[in-house]
């Protein structure tokens, strides 16, 4: 698998979960959009609230999207065929990806534990951060070539290396060996109509939900439990909890980020190119959601000192400011 498509490659730190679509829209369609674009055309910016007895930890925050949910719903909006394979063995799903490529469809690997990409020198053998993904565009017998969303030229990673680091299992992430197809038409739907149906199903999942541990009513229900988890999990468990809601606060993902912004930088960006597409104005919900962000570094330090009433606080602010942005959103494009 020597071929190396002529992919177009536009850096994005932090941007992983959607830089490969992104390259594949570009180089398929002509379409140059930006990654912050594709994030939220995926309806990213969302929130989920897991509680699971299987998971560790047992209560989960996302502030973003599950991957693996943004990549279907991208290929249905695009009308792009949507083939995942994952949980087999290393050997065969190696083997789908050079049949990946050999049809000119390249593959999105992931995740991915960077741990394990030497190409990321201060990581490299380091830290397990787990939760990567890299577009495939060549390899062989010996490595793999990747476009990765923090480095402008291909990648070389070495297959037993990628073998480890493809060795991971994530809870609404991606199993292990996971391997992401998306065969996207050369004319998808034009581009105004995909915009507005996309905000038309992130403003109902916002606010309407079809389950109460999503959107708008996931932050309510949250803000109702939060205080109540040291009494159910335990101190330790408490704090792992804690931990992972912080660690998500950031953009990307990083216990040790500063970026706290919840993801809600890269919808406000796409909103602001959305809006001329559209011939619309969205600065009301742009700036109700500048002020939903400026509250997340509060909770940050709410859940850093263990202030679960004063985290609960701002969670319902930010429930409450967010309402009013999506039904702002919501009344402009139906």
């Amino acid at each position: 698998m020597e071929h190396l498509p002529a992919v177009t490659h536009r850096v994005a730190h932090g941007l992983c979960i959607v830089n490969g679509i992104r390259d594949l829209i570009h180089w398929r369609t002509g379409r140059d959009w930006s990654n912050e674009f594709v994030y939220g055309l995926g309806q990213g910016s969302g929130f989920a609230y897991i509680r699971s007895r299987a998971a560790n930890p047992p209560r989960q925050v996302y502030w973003g999207v599950a991957t693996p949910r943004q990549h279907e719903y991208l290929a249905q909006l695009l009308g792009a065929v949507y083939t995942v394979v994952e949980n087999r063995t290393f050997k065969f799903t190696w083997k789908k990806a050079q049949e990946a490529m050999q049809a000119g469809t390249p593959p999105i690997l992931g995740p991915l534990d960077m741990y394990h990409l030497p190409y990321f020198e201060h990581i490299y053998h380091k830290w397990h951060i787990p939760i990567h993904y890299v577009l495939l565009v060549g390899g062989g017998d010996r490595d793999a070539r990747v476009y990765d969303t923090d480095m402008e030229t291909v990648q070389t990673v070495p297959l037993d290396e990628l073998e480890q680091a493809w060795n991971v299992n994530i809870p609404a992430m991606g199993r292990k060996n996971r391997l992401t197809i998306i065969d996207i038409p050369a004319k998808p739907v034009p581009g105004e109509a995909l915009v507005h149906r996309s905000i038309e199903d992130k403003c109902r999942t916002m606010l309407h939900p079809p389950v109460n541990m999503l959107g708008i009513p996931g932050m309510k229900k949250l803000a109702r439990e939060i205080t109540h988890w040291p009494q159910e999990l335990g101190n330790e468990t408490t704090a792992a909890c804690l931990r992972q809601a912080r660690e998500y606060l950031n953009t990307p993902p990083d216990i040790r980020g500063g970026h706290l912004t919840a993801t809600r930088d890269l919808y406000i960006t796409f909103l602001e190119e959305a809006a001329p597409l559209l011939g619309l104005d969205f600065t009301k919900p742009v700036a109700l959601l500048q002020e939903s962000m400026r509250i997340i570094p509060q909770i940050s330090h709410a859940f850093q000192c263990d202030n679960l009433e004063e985290a609960a606080k701002y969670l319902d602010q930010i429930a409450g400011i967010e309402t009013r942005a999506y039904a702002d959103l919501s009344e402009m494009v139906t």
